[in-house]
């Protein structure tokens, strides 16, 4: 009987840590075309700077994730499953001061540039959030070549801050394995 008390306790305490984080259903917009890229966004009040890790590799830094083109897309290198996509925020002390509100991204998952590019990689299914190493929430996305958006309560933005998103799930690319997406714009600062 003591065995089974021991083992009990030992199982509490790790389901509730294991408690699922909210999850948050990304709200599908408008079409992806050049013509509305670089709007307004976080990129307003500071720059940032963004890496990929893949699981088990070094972080790479990426660049096509916000260049406001649409006839562009950044396509992960491993098999996508568990790379981490870092959103460092810039050492700006005037900047950032803690009065910056970020609320969430918006995304164009796969490569829109047409439909046999988007169909030939994988897409962001299911990804989660963090916010400098803290899990916050659960994202799922829909199968689409329109945007996606992601809001959440506002986080005050500070320097050195980062935000993370993990790829968990991956709709399969009908001739590739690797996630494509064509943009991934923080939104904040308004």
């Amino acid at each position: 009987m003591r065995l089974w008390r021991l083992a009990l306790l030992l199982w509490f305490p790790c389901s509730l840590f294991a408690a699922d984080l909210p999850t948050i259903k990304a709200k599908v917009g408008e079409p992806v075309l050049q013509e509305l890229m670089g709007g307004c966004s976080l990129a307003c009040a500071f720059p940032w700077e963004t890496s990929a890790t893949p699981p088990g590799k070094a972080p790479q830094p990426v660049y096509k994730l916000n260049d406001s083109d649409a006839s562009t897309a950044w396509i992960d290198p491993s098999l996508s499953v568990g790379t981490k996509l870092t959103f460092r925020f810039p050492s700006i002390p005037k900047v950032m001061d803690g009065n910056t509100p970020f609320y969430g991204f918006d995304i164009a998952s796969g490569y829109a540039t047409s439909d046999a590019l988007f169909s030939a990689y994988s897409r962001v299914k299911r990804a989660k959030l963090f916010y400098n190493g803290k899990p916050l929430y659960y994202v799922n996305f829909a199968n689409t070549k329109r945007w996606q958006h992601i809001n959440f309560d506002d986080i005050m933005a500070r320097q050195n801050d980062t935000f993370t998103i993990e790829i968990l799930e991956v709709y399969p690319g009908a001739k590739f394995p690797n996630v494509a997406i064509t943009q991934l714009v923080l939104q904040g600062a308004h």
